[in-house]
């Protein structure tokens, strides 16, 4: 923001207001930008990392077993939790948009192909190459498999960090204005109770209102929410009122291992490996099942696909997995290599080991520090950034790690509480839920899986647990937080939904919401590149909806 001018007068001069630079916010403002409007671009954070700043987002997790820390879900800084996040790009399915009896509430009010037309635009901005996500290349063996699909595939970006792909971008964008160190408290409504008048901001512990014509908030799915539910507190019939959807289906993803995979015919483990494309960017193969198996069988979406033995047991025996395993234990440098919530999840919670992760080390230490060196390499010397590394086991074992649906329940959820923030926010409270049927379709879904795998001769998947113990199995494995979807859902009626099929606050002209909080459904895919393309398609919508809303001076 310039210094000499308030916030409030940049609002003013402002077409439209954006509430959040993360990817979703970035790319609304951006195009919006380049099509010659006017953008204020709101940030409560700082051009980078403020404890003080991030602590607002501190929430009251009702079984913090099943939800991230907020520390590990949400940055409150520019380019927002593309500072967290690993960079996986994967559109969602045409079956995610189908009508389906075993998966209540999943139906989107669009179409399929209303939203993958937009994917060829979010590709370029998370600079994740094209959007292409099949690979002819297992065409003969998928007829063997009966269903499971081989060619799917997950791209990557070639730096997650947005803030550093697009940052310079934002700030020397001659029709953008960025405010940083600006918190949202209320989004006011006019007297007709469809216009929102202005918003109220806290600008360095100064309270200021910031008008502009229309406005989109892009805060990520909880940050978003708990502006919404507390916009209501004068008028509790807001946003279809305390009993409506605002809050409620809260969805993540399912995701853990159960099992092993064997691989029975050679070499095919090998192409489950990162691998650079035509376009030089990095792909990555999975296991589907298609939409008829899907159907047919009533299993919910999930993916799946190889990874390394757990790091944290040295009985796998490679010292280049102890090694990767000590220097993601390491204090400071972990969180150097490795996101958090990343890092996290592959030291697991065992104990440390040392001498026999050394043991592992020392038998093959030329080949350990000779593959250490050439991943650090294409990890931090190069421009498109290596996602993570897959070292082929001699035995051709691996784990078999899923992804899957979580479905929608009312009762999974969000809401204020009266602990407050150091604005007077009142904090959130988080009840995340995941239900039997989630965990028993990813089971039943494993066993397809094996069923085709083996058919074709393929692989065999080998449980690490008994056929009794497996649905509870994943439900103690079931825990989200990054994902934050469902809780403003996109409906045809206000009664089913927070958002038009705009993407605009029902009842409201000039209110729009982007982000996951608006998915009606969750599918077996990392949210962000979808969000990214409904970005894009509400960036459309808004470049025409402008010219039919009043005027700032009578919108009030």
């Amino acid at each position: 923001m310039h210094p000499d001018r308030s916030i409030t007068a940049e609002a003013a001069s402002s077409d439209v207001v954006v509430v959040g630079s993360g990817p979703v916010g970035l790319k609304v403002a951006l195009d919006l930008a380049d099509a010659g409007m006017k953008v204020l671009l709101v940030e409560s954070g700082s051009d980078g990392t403020n404890t003080t700043t991030q602590a607002l987002s501190d929430a009251l997790i009702v079984n913090e077993a099943s939800h991230a820390p907020m520390a590990h879900a949400v940055k409150r800084a520019f380019g927002g939790t593309s500072n967290l996040w690993g960079g996986r790009a994967v559109p969602l399915d045409d079956i995610d948009f189908a009508d389906r009896s075993f998966a209540p509430d999943t139906r989107w009010p669009i179409s399929f192909s209303e939203v993958s037309r937009w994917y060829e635009s979010a590709c370029d901005f998370l600079d994740c190459g094209p959007a292409a996500f099949e690979d002819r290349a297992f065409a003969e063996l998928e007829l063997q498999a009966h269903g499971l699909r081989l060619n799917r595939l997950e791209r990557w970006c070639a730096n997650p960090r947005l803030r550093t792909v697009h940052g310079n971008r934002v700030l020397t964008h001659p029709n953008i204005r960025i405010a940083f160190g600006t918190t949202v408290l209320r989004i006011n409504m006019a007297c007709d109770g469809r216009t929102v008048r202005d918003l109220l901001v806290d600008v360095g512990g100064m309270r200021d209102r910031i008008r502009a014509r229309s406005y989109v908030i892009a805060a990520g799915g909880l940050e978003t929410t708990r502006l919404l539910l507390a916009s209501r507190d004068a008028n509790p019939r807001l946003f279809n009122g305390p009993n409506g959807p605002l809050g409620r289906h809260y969805m993540g993803h399912i995701f853990g291992s159960i099992a092993d995979i064997v691989f029975d015919r050679p070499n095919i483990d090998r192409q489950f490996d990162f691998a650079l494309d035509a376009s030089h960017r990095y792909i990555r193969r999975r296991f589907t099942l298609d939409a008829p198996t899907q159907l047919k069988h009533g299993v919910l979406n999930m993916s799946a696909w190889p990874e390394p033995p757990p790091l944290d047991d040295p009985s796998h025996g490679s010292g280049i997995l102890s090694m990767a395993y000590l220097a993601l234990r390491t204090p400071v440098l972990g969180n150097l290599l490795s996101p958090e919530a990343i890092r996290l999840r592959k030291v697991g919670s065992g104990p440390l080991q040392l001498g026999a992760h050394a043991a592992n080390i020392l038998r093959d230490i030329f080949g350990s520090t000779r593959l250490a060196a050439k991943f650090l390499l294409a990890r931090y010397g190069s421009n498109v950034r290596l996602p993570g590394f897959f070292v082929p086991s001699k035995i051709h074992r691996y784990a078999f790690n899923y992804h899957g649906e979580h479905l929608p329940c009312a009762e999974s959820r969000v809401r204020l509480t009266e602990r407050t923030d150091a604005f007077g926010q009142p904090r959130l409270a988080i009840d995340l839920h995941f239900t039997e049927t989630d965990a028993a379709s990813i089971v039943r879904t494993h066993e397809l899986m094996d069923e085709r795998l083996r058919a074709a001769g393929i692989a065999h998947l080998e449980y690490n647990v008994r056929s009794y113990e497996r649905t509870a199995a994943v439900s103690a494995q079931a825990s989200d937080g990054f994902h934050q979807i469902g809780l403003a859902r996109m409906s045809a009626s206000p009664r089913d939904g927070v958002v038009d099929t705009n993407a605009r606050v029902h009842g409201t002209a000039n209110l729009y919401l982007a982000g996951s909080a608006i998915f009606p459904s969750s599918g077996q895919a990392n949210p962000t590149l979808t969000a990214v393309a409904l970005a894009a398609r509400l960036a459309a919508h808004l470049k025409t909806a402008q010219q039919s809303l009043p005027t700032l001076a009578t919108a009030v």
